[in-house]
């Protein structure tokens, strides 16, 4: 609970960066849970009131410069392949064992490969269909998104949203 007088702020990282400032465990412990900063890394109030942004910026820019993300080229191709890649096809194009992909994903991410890439893939495919100049049917957005067929897509628009694709 937050002491009268308290200010709240919510940082969302991208995908691997909070690795850089959290190391008391894996993130896949973590997942769907909310992190407290500790005191001693308790940032000042006046510069946070006066211009959040720029010092959250700033604060976490300076700390994750010289920080290596051992799976940004892995990220990088899923993204660039809108979730599509297998995992044996991402582990081989970065020289990495499909095992220790899963696990250096568990413990940066906080999920496993095919999971996170799932979620691209699903987020391609809802912005093909929320995209209002297109008038593409579902059947052809499903396909070209790497579903197997148009049910397979209707289906997983609702275990993620809850509501039924002619809803969006």
């Amino acid at each position: 609970m937050l002491s009268p007088g308290s200010i709240f702020f919510g940082v969302c990282f991208k995908p691997a960066a909070f690795a850089n400032f959290y190391k008391y465990a894996d993130l896949n412990e973590l997942t769907n849970s909310t992190i407290e900063l500790e005191q001693s890394i308790s940032l000042p109030k006046d510069e946070l009131i006066n211009s959040p942004f720029s010092y959250f910026n700033q604060y976490y820019i300076d700390r994750i410069r010289n920080k290596d993300v051992p799976l940004h080229s892995v990220i990088t191709d899923i993204h660039n392949s809108n979730g599509r890649l297998s995992i044996y096809e991402l582990s081989k194009r970065n020289y990495i064992t499909t095992r220790q992909l899963e696990r250096y994903f568990k413990s940066h991410i906080g999920m496993s490969p095919k999971e996170y890439s799932n979620i691209v893939r699903f987020q391609k495919a809802l912005s093909e269909i929320r995209n209002l100049t297109n008038k593409r049917s579902l059947s052809d957005i499903a396909v070209d998104c790497g579903f197997y067929d148009r049910s397979h897509l209707t289906n997983e628009i609702k275990r993620n949203t809850g509501i039924s694709p002619s809803q969006l």
